[in-house]
C-alpha cells in the first residue's frame, strides 16, 4: 500500500468515527479496505472490530465475518478481538454478543462448500485446538506465580515438553489436513503456523504481580508445509507420541480460574484462594502421579518419563543440570524458611526477643552465604562478563537452531521470540503501540530511533506480544555489573564502539523523552527501560500512560527522565553531545506535531464509549496543547529547553527509582 492510500484509508476511518456518518461514507472505506493485501488488513482489523462493538453497523459486521472466512488469522484476531472489547457486555448476558459470536464461529467454518462435513468438523475442531492450546500458554503463566522461584524454570520446560507434543499429535492424529500441520496464530508475513516449541529457549521474567514468560517458536507457512511435507525429517521417529498429549497439555484447563481471582482483582479471601490452590494441588497429583521409588531421581522428578518421549540428544543434559540447580537450592530453602519463621515468632512473643536475636545471628550469616550464592548464580546465567552481556546474538542463535531444526530447509521458516503474558489486560498497551508504530514511521525519516513490537490480543486479560532480542533491561544490566554506573557499563559491554553506542542511545533517548512527555508515560523504572546490543535506549510496559499513574498518583512529575547516570554518559550538560540530543528533541518534535491529527485520531477512535482508564478522564484539548501548535520554532527551542531543565536530575524521578528500589528490588 503506499502512501497516499494509505492516506485516503485514514482520512475515511476518520470520518466514521463521527456521529452522523453516512452510508455512502461507510461503504466507501470498506471498499477500500477490501483492496488491501494480507499484512495491511491485519493492521485495522483490531480497531474495526472496537468500532464495531460500539457503532454495531451492519456493514461493518458484514465485512468483518467475510474476513473470518477467508483467513484462519483474520477468524483469530477479530474472535479474540471481539470478544476482550465486549467484556462488559458479557458479564450481563447480552444476547447480541453471543448472536454475533456464533455468527463468526459460522462464518469460518461453512465458508467451504455445503457437502463436505467431514472439512467442516474439522475446521471447528482446529479452532477449538487453537483456542485450547493458547489458553493453555497464557494460563502456565499465571500459573508460575504459585510455583516456588526456584522451581519455576523446570515447571515451564516440563509443561512447554508437553506443548511439543501436543503439536506432533496433532499432526499424527489428523493426516491430510494442512491447517493441522501446525497451530495458527496472526504474526505478520506468511509464516504464521507454529511447528515446534523451542523450550530450552524459555525463561520466566519474575515480576511483583504476574510471571510472563519468554517463548521461542518455530513457524512456517501453511501451504509450504504441504508441498514438503514428504521431505520434512519430523521427531516422529524420535518421539513416542502419546495419542493424549494434547489432553495432558490441556491439564492446566482442569485448574479453577478462582485461584488467580483474587491475583488479578485483589479482592479475593485470601483463605479461599489457599484452599482453591490445596484442591487444585490435588488434581495436578491425579494427572500425575509420581514414579516409582526406584525411579525417584529428586523430588517427583519427570525425568525418565522425558527420555522416554523425547530426543534425549536434546534433552538429557538440559535436565540433569536443572535437578542438579534444584538440589543445590533445597538447603537454601528450608535455611530461608527457618529465618522467616523466627521472625514470625519475633512478632509473637516479644519478651523472648534477645534469644531469638541471638539464633537469628547465627541463621543470617547462612543467609549472607546463600544470598551470595544465588546472586553468583543469576549473574553466572544471564552473564559472562569476560564477553560481555550481549555475547550471544540472536541472529547466531537462530542459525544454530534452524540448522538442527527439521524445518530448517524451509523458505517460510521464522524463529519467533514471543512473550506469553497471563492476568494482564493488553488492550490499552495495543493502542499505545499503534501510537508508537505511528511515531516509528516518523521519527525513523529524520534518524531518530524508536522501536514497535507486536501485540495479540488473546482475551480481555491475556496476549502474546513480540519479544525485544538482544536486549537486556537496566536492571539486569546494573546488578549483572554492580557498582557500576551506566557509562562505566557502556565502556565496558561497547569498548572501541563506545562512540556508536553513545549516538544510538542519544537517537533513541530523545524519541522516547518526546513519546514520554506528550503522552504522558509513567511507570518509568529500570525493569521498563531495556538497552539493546547497538545501545539503543526502549521502552516497555505502557500500563500508565495519559492521565493515569501508578497507585493514582502522578509521583513521576518530570516531563521525560533523563537522570544524572543519563546526563553523564552524554558527557554532561554543557557537552556536545548533550547539545546534539538537545536539538534532536527540537526536530523530533518538530516532526510529531505535524501529525498530531494522526495521534489524535487513534485517540478519538478508541475513546468511543470505552472503558480503558487511560481514558476515562482523557481531555483532548490538554492533550493537543503540549504538542503546542501555536509555538514557532524558536519558541519552541526555548519550550523544549525548558522541559530537559525540568527533567535533568529531577529530585521525583530519583525518589520513584529509589521506591521501585525499595519496594521490588529494581536497581536504579
Amino acid at each position: 500500500m503506499n502512501q497516499s492510500n494509505k492516506i485516503s484509508i485514514d482520512e475515511s476511518f476518520r470520518k466514521i468515527i463521527c456521529k452522523d456518518v453516512q452510508e455512502a461514507t461507510l461503504k466507501e472505506f470498506l471498499e477500500q479496505l477490501n483492496q488491501l493485501n494480507y499484512d495491511e488488513t491485519s493492521t485495522y482489523l483490531s480497531g474495526l472490530v472496537y468500532l464495531f462493538t460500539r457503532k454495531n453497523w451492519p456493514q461493518l459486521g458484514e465485512y468483518l465475518l467475510k474476513k473470518c472466512a477467508e483467513h484462519i488469522a483474520f477468524y483469530e484476531i477479530i474472535k479474540w478481538s471481539y470478544e476482550a472489547y465486549t467484556y462488559k457486555e458479557r458479564q450481563t448476558t447480552e444476547n447480541r454478543v453471543a448472536v454475533f459470536d456464533q455468527k463468526i464461529e459460522e462464518a469460518m467454518v461453512n465458508q467451504i462448500s455445503e457437502n463436505q462435513f467431514q472439512e467442516k468438523e474439522s475446521r471447528s475442531n482446529y479452532v477449538n485446538s487453537i483456542q485450547r492450546f493458547v489458553t493453555c500458554l497464557t494460563v502456565l503463566s499465571l500459573h508460575l506465580k504459585n510455583v516456588p522461584l526456584n522451581e519455576r524454570q523446570l515447571y515451564l520446560r516440563r509443561n512447554l515438553i508437553k506443548g511439543n507434543r501436543a503439536l506432533e499429535s496433532f499432526r499424527r492424529n489428523n493426516p491430510g489436513i494442512k491447517y493441522c500441520k501446525g497451530i495458527i496464530l496472526p504474526f505478520k508475513g506468511r509464516s504464521q503456523m507454529v511447528v515446534r516449541i523451542i523450550d530450552t529457549e524459555a525463561i520466566s521474567f519474575n515480576t511483583k504481580k504476574r510471571v510472563p514468560y519468554k517463548l521461542v517458536v518455530e513457524t512456517v507457512d501453511m501451504d509450504e508445509y504441504e508441498e514438503r511435507e514428504h521431505q520434512v525429517i519430523t521427531l516422529q521417529k524420535q518421539l513416542s507420541i502419546d495419542s493424549q498429549a494434547f489432553l495432558e497439555f490441556d491439564v492446566m484447563h482442569q485448574f479453577d480460574y478462582t485461584v488467580f481471582e483474587d491475583f488479578l482483582q485483589d479482592k479475593k479471601d485470601k483463605l479461599a484462594r489457599q484452599q482453591m490452590i490445596n484442591q487444585n494441588k490435588k488434581r495436578f497429583d491425579q494427572q500425575f502421579a509420581p514414579l516409582k521409588k526406584e525411579q525417584i531421581v529428586h523430588r517427583r522428578s519427570c525425568i525418565d518419563q522425558i527420555q522416554s518421549y523425547t530426543n534425549k540428544q536434546l534433552y538429557e543434559k538440559d535436565f540433569k543440570d536443572m535437578v542438579k540447580q534444584e538440589e543445590k537450592l533445597k538447603h537454601s530453602d528450608k535455611e530461608l524458611d527457618k529465618i522467616t519463621f523466627l521472625d514470625q515468632i519475633a512478632n509473637d512473643y516479644p519478651n523472648k526477643k534477645a534469644i531469638i536475636e541471638k539464633i537469628q545471628k547465627q541463621l543470617n550469616d547462612k543467609k549472607n552465604i546463600i544470598q551470595q550464592q544465588e546472586t553468583q548464580q543469576i549473574q553466572s546465567t544471564q552473564n559472562d562478563l569476560k564477553s560481555g552481556p550481549f555475547s550471544e546474538q540472536w541472529e547466531d542463535k537462530k542459525q544454530i537452531i534452524q540448522s538442527q531444526s527439521p524445518y530448517g530447509q524451509f523458505n517460510s521458516y521464522c524463529l519467533r521470540s514471543l512473550l506469553i503474558k497471563g492476568g494482564d489486560d493488553l488492550r490499552q498497551e495495543q493502542m499505545m503501540m499503534q501510537i508508537i508504530k505511528v511515531s516509528e514511521d516518523i521519527l525513523s525519516q529524520v534518524g531518530l530511533y524508536v522501536k514497535s513490537y507486536e501485540i495479540i490480543i488473546t482475551s480481555v486479560d491475556s496476549g502474546i506480544l513480540e519479544f525485544c532480542n538482544d536486549t537486556m533491561s537496566l536492571d539486569q544490566l546494573k546488578k549483572s555489573m554492580p557498582q557500576m554506573t551506566l557509562r562505566e557499563i557502556f565502556n565496558s559491554i561497547f569498548g572501541d564502539n563506545f562512540e556508536e553506542a553513545q549516538l544510538n542511545f542519544i537517537l533513541s533517548l530523545t524519541s522516547y523523552s518526546l513519546l514520554q512527555y506528550l503522552f504522558q508515560i509513567k511507570d518509568r523504572h529500570n525493569g521498563n527501560i531495556l538497552i539493546d546490543n547497538q545501545g539503543h535506549i526502549i521502552h516497555i510496559d505502557f500500563g500508565f500512560i495519559l492521565t493515569i499513574a501508578p497507585g493514582g498518583i502522578k509521583f513521576e512529575s518530570a516531563p521525560f527522565k533523563l537522570t544524572k547516570e543519563y546526563i553523564e554518559l552524554l558527557d554532561g550538560l554543557d557537552s556536545g553531545m548533550f547539545q546534539l540530543f538537545k536539538s534532536k528533541l527540537l526536530l523530533g518534535y518538530l516532526e510529531l506535531r505535524k501529525n498530531i491529527d494522526k495521534f489524535a485520531f487513534i485517540l478519538e477512535a478508541m475513546k468511543i464509549d470505552n472503558e480503558l482508564p487511560c481514558l476515562e478522564k482523557f481531555d483532548m484539548k490538554c492533550f493537543k496543547d503540549r504538542f503546542k501548535i501555536d509555538l514557532n520554532e524558536q519558541q519552541l527551542e526555548e519550550h523544549i529547553h525548558k522541559i530537559v531543565d525540568q527533567s535533568a536530575n529531577n529530585r521525583y524521578t530519583k525518589y520513584y527509582d529509589d521506591f521501585q528500589k525499595l519496594t521490588n528490588g529494581i536497581i536504579p
